[in-house]
This record gives structure tokens, sequence and C-alpha cells, in this order.
């Protein structure tokens, strides 16, 4: 009985593992440019918008976690960067923006490919450049 149990939870770890995977290539492949899950459309049909929308749902309870885990380490990364370089706001700066910016949540218009998924942020200034340059 007690192997089992420990068989069945170990292939439950396993399953969940290989979806939480699968989520993350899906949400990197989203990032990609030009990458895009719904077809542009002049009108929208009401079941498409909610299948983004619950599809946006799932997708941000997998990565919002990995997304948050990400930007702690990268402030306590930072912190120390800061510490042992003297104080050096520039250095620690190049620690932290990547971390703390970027997307946390994930929409309809990413899935539609309008907007990029960006796990390594890039700072405000950074991004109305990119914006300028389309």
């Amino acid at each position: 009985m007690k192997q089992s149990k420990n068989f069945s939870r170990g292939l439950l770890k396993q399953g969940i593992g290989v979806l939480v995977l699968l989520t993350f290539s899906l949400v990197v492949g989203i990032g990609a440019p030009g990458v895009s899950l719904a077809a542009e459309q002049e009108g929208s049909t009401p079941s498409n918008e909610a299948a983004l929308g619950i599809g946006s749902a799932l997708l941000t309870v997998v990565y919002f976690p990995a997304k948050l885990v990400y930007a702690t380490l990268g402030g306590v990364v930072g912190a120390f960067t800061y510490g042992l370089t003297g104080g050096d706001l520039e250095t620690a700066k190049e620690v932290w923006e990547p971390s703390f910016y970027g997307t946390y949540v994930i929409t309809p218009d990413h899935l539609k490919g309008n907007e990029p998924v960006r796990f390594f942020g890039v700072s405000a200034y950074e991004d109305e450049a990119l914006m300028t340059e389309k």
C-alpha cells in the first residue's frame, strides 16, 4: 500500500513538472517576435476573447511565481553587488533592472502577439527607445 502511495506521489510530481515546463516553454515562445497564438482578425468573437482571458490567467498562475522569484533573487544579488563594489549604483542597477522590470502578468494582448513577454525586463527609458525604433 505504501509503495503505491509513493509511486502515485512521484507520478504526480513528474506530471506537474512536465506541465510547468510546457507552460514555461509556451510563455517563452509567445515572447518571440512574430509569434501569435490568436489569428489577427478584424472582429473577435466573445468565445475567442473568453478563451484568451482564461489562457492568460492560467499562464499567469505559472509565470508569475517564476518571475517573482527571479525578481527577489535579483534584488538580493543586486544588493550584494552594491555592497561588494563599494556602493557603485550603476553596477547594482545592471542587476536590478533586468530582474525588477518586465512582464509579471500575462494578458490577452501578450497571447495575441500585440505585446512582448519580457521575463528579463528593460528600464522605462530603454523601453521608450525600443518603442520609437519601430
